[in-house]
């Protein structure tokens, strides 16, 4: 059977934030809220530049959004980590993409974004 979008979205959502909230608590929790409006303002490319060399927290959520981007919309699944390895070389990518694929990984950036914000208070992360 095969998933819609928003159980695609949603299965990764649910992932990124069971693990950034166990790792991190409530800083992930703030950042992850926060993200949409950061990109919203500044643009993908500033917010994620802006997240990355901050704090663990901060690079969870750039890992998650880079995972996820990679995944959704190149059809490269990354394992944890992986996202912030090809931190330089996603930025590359998404300045010579065109205008219309740059506005694709906007969209999916907030998409994603919306699921993690969504499942933040319902995933257990033992006692945080």
């Amino acid at each position: 059977m095969t998933q819609t979008l928003d159980q695609q979205r949603a299965q990764l959502a649910w992932n990124y934030a069971t693990e950034g909230m166990t790792r991190h608590g409530k800083e992930y929790k703030s950042l992850a809220k926060g993200a949409p409006a950061l990109i919203m303002s500044n643009g993908l490319m500033p917010a994620l530049a802006f997240y990355n060399n901050k704090s663990p927290a901060a690079q969870h959520l750039l890992d998650d959004l880079i995972r996820g981007l990679s995944q959704r919309l190149i059809g490269q699944e990354l394992k944890a980590g992986q996202g912030n390895r090809v931190f330089l070389e996603f930025m590359i990518t998404l300045q010579k993409c065109e205008s219309r694929d740059y506005l694709r990984y906007t969209d999916e950036s907030l998409e994603l974004l919306k699921w993690i914000r969504q499942f933040l208070d319902a995933v257990v992360t033992g006692g945080r």
